[in-house]
C-alpha cells in the first residue's frame, strides 16, 4: 500500500551526518563534563599544595622558635612571599613580618589560635579585609602563624579553563569530522541497499544479493527478501485471478454481443438508438475484459493490428460521437501508422476520464494539431485538476485518484501511446487539466 505523500518527508540533513553530529553533541557533553572535573581536580590540587606548603612552613618556624632561633628567611610560600605572626598562649598577637598585619584587625580569632596551642591546624577567612589562607602550629611560649593570600590561584584557574576550552572545542570538532567517517562507513551497507531496493519494481521482484555476515542490515535484506518473496506470490495469485475471471467474463459477454446485435437489426426506428447504446457499452465492456486478460499475461497492449488511420476522422470523430457535449477540434488528413481500435481506445479513455473530472462533458475538448513530424492529440477538461502528489502515480496500473474508475484507463492509454512510438504526457492545475499524446506522422515513419 502506498504511504499517503503527505506523510513522505525530504530529510532536511542526511542520516550520516545527523549520526555524526549526535557523535558531536555526546562528546561535548561529554568534554564539558570532564572539563569541569578536570577544573575541580586543578582548583583543588592549588589549595592544597598552598596549605601543605605554609603548613610544613608553621611547622619549621615553630621547631625554630622553640629552640630560640627563629628566623622567617628562606620562607616564601607558593607565590614567593608569606605573611608570620606571633601570638601568645592566650590568642593575644604579640608580633608579624609587616606592620599592617600587626593590629588587632588583623589578628586571628583567638580561640582559634589557642585551638592550634594544642595541635596544629589550617585557617583561610578574612585578615585585614583579604581573603587568607593561613597555618597555625605550636611552639614553647604561644603559637606561630603563617599567612598567604591565595588570590593568584585565581588567574591560574582561568588561564586552565581557557585552555580547557579551546581543547574541548578542537576535540569536538575532530569528533564531528571522525563521527561523519564512521558513521559513513557504518551505513555503506545500508546505503548499498536501498540503491538495490530502488530497482525492485512491479515488473521485476528478484531477491535483494547480499554476501555480508547475518548483522542488522543482513536480517533487514532478508526481511526485504521474504518481502519480495511474499509479493511475488500476490501478484501471480492476481494473473490467476484475473486469467481466470477475464475467460468466465468473455463468453457471457460474447453471448450478450451476438444477442443485441440480432436485435439491433430486428429493431424498431424507436429502440435502436437504445440498442446501440446497449451496444457501445457492452463492447466498452468487452475490451476491458481484453485488457484483464492480457494484464493477467503481464502486459496491458501487446497486440495491433496496423493500418493508415486519420486521426481526425477514425480516433476523435467516433469517441466525440460517443460522448456528446464534447468540443472536438481538428480537421482530417493527418495520418499515423497504428491501431484505430487501439488509438480510439486511447482517447477514449482520456475522454471519458475528463468528463468525470470536469462533471459535464461540455467542459471537456479534444483538439488535435499536426506539427512538423508528429500529430498531437490534447484532451483537455476544466474541472478541480490533479493534486501535485498524484501526477507521478496517474500512469500506474491500479492506481485510482479521487474520480475513482478502475485504475486502469490511464495505463493502457499511456501503453497504447508508447506502442505506437508516442508519447502521453499530463500537466495540471485547478481549473485545467491537459493530456497531451504525440503520435508520429506516416511521412516520420517512413523515413525510418
Amino acid at each position: 500500500m502506498r504511504r499517503p505523500a503527505a506523510l513522505v518527508r525530504a530529510p532536511r540533513v542526511s542520516l550520516t551526518w545527523r549520526v555524526a553530529l549526535l557523535t558531536a553533541a555526546a562528546v561535548a557533553v561529554l568534554g564539558a563534563l570532564t572539563m569541569l572535573i578536570a577544573y575541580q581536580v586543578v582548583r583543588s590540587g592549588l589549595y592544597e599544595e598552598l596549605r601543605r606548603t605554609i603548613k610544613q612552613d608553621a611547622t619549621t618556624l615553630a621547631a625554630l622558635y622553640s629552640t630560640g632561633e627563629g628566623s622567617a628567611s628562606g620562607l616564601g610560600g607558593p607565590t614567593g612571599g608569606v605573611i608570620l605572626q606571633i601570638y601568645d598562649a592566650a590568642g593575644r598577637l604579640l608580633a608579624a613580618s609587616q606592620p599592617e598585619f600587626e593590629s588587632a584587625t588583623a589578628a586571628l580569632p583567638p580561640s582559634d589560635v589557642m585551638a592550634a596551642a594544642l595541635v596544629p591546624l589550617s585557617w583561610n577567612g578574612l585578615v585585614a579585609g583579604k581573603q587568607m589562607e593561613a597555618a597555625l602550629a605550636p611552639f614553647e611560649l604561644g603559637v606561630v602563624a603563617v599567612l598567604i593570600d591565595p588570590s593568584y590561584i585565581g588567574p591560574v584557574l582561568a588561564e586552565v579553563s581557557r585552555t580547557l576550552f579551546v581543547a574541548a572545542l578542537l576535540v569536538v570538532a575532530i569528533s564531528l569530522f571522525v563521527g561523519y567517517a564512521v558513521a559513513a562507513a557504518a551505513l555503506r551497507p545500508i546505503s548499498r541497499l536501498a540503491r538495490l531496493a530502488a530497482t525492485v519494481g512491479p515488473d521485476d521482484l528478484e531477491p535483494i544479493r547480499y554476501d555480508g555476515p547475518l548483522d542488522e542490515v543482513g536480517r533487514l535484506t532478508f526481511a526485504l527478501n521474504g518481502l519480495l518473496e511474499r509479493l511475488r506470490e500476490a501478484l501471480a495469485a492476481q494473473r490467476v485471478f484475473l486469467a481466470e475471471t477475464s475467460h468466465e467474463l468473455r463468453t457471457p459477454l460474447t453471448s450478450m454481443r451476438g444477442f443485441l446485435d440480432r436485435a439491433v437489426r430486428r429493431a424498431r426506428p424507436e429502440n435502436r438508438d437504445d440498442l446501440l447504446d446497449a451496444q457501445r457499452v457492452t463492447g466498452t465492456m468487452a475490451r476491458l475484459v481484453e485488457d484483464l486478460l492480457q494484464l493477467s499475461r503481464g502486459q496491458l497492449v501487446v497486440e495491433e493490428a496496423l493500418h493508415l488511420v486519420d486521426v481526425a476522422l477514425d480516433v476523435l470523430k467516433p469517441v466525440g460521437d460517443e460522448f456528446p457535449g464534447v468540443r472536438v477540434e481538428g480537421a482530417g488528413g493527418v495520418l499515423v501508422l497504428g491501431d484505430p481500435v487501439r488509438l480510439n481506445q486511447a482517447v477514449r479513455n482520456l475522454t471519458a476520464n475528463a468528463v468525470r473530472a470536469a462533471g459535464r462533458p461540455s467542459g471537456v475538448l479534444l483538439r488535435l494539431e499536426e506539427l512538423p513530424g508528429e500529430a498531437v492529440v490534447t484532451v483537455e477538461d476544466d474541472g478541480g485538476g490533479i493534486p501535485e502528489e498524484m501526477l507521478p502515480h496517474i500512469f500506474e496500473k491500479f492506481y485510482k485518484g479521487a474520480g475513482g474508475g478502475s485504475g486502469l484507463g490511464l495505463a493502457i492509454a499511456r501503453q497504447i501511446a508508447e506502442h505506437h512510438d508516442g508519447v502521453l504526457t499530463v500537466t495540471s492545475r485547478p481549473g485545467e487539466t491537459v493530456f497531451t499524446m504525440r503520435l508520429p506522422l506516416i511521412e516520420a515513419v517512413d523515413e525510418e
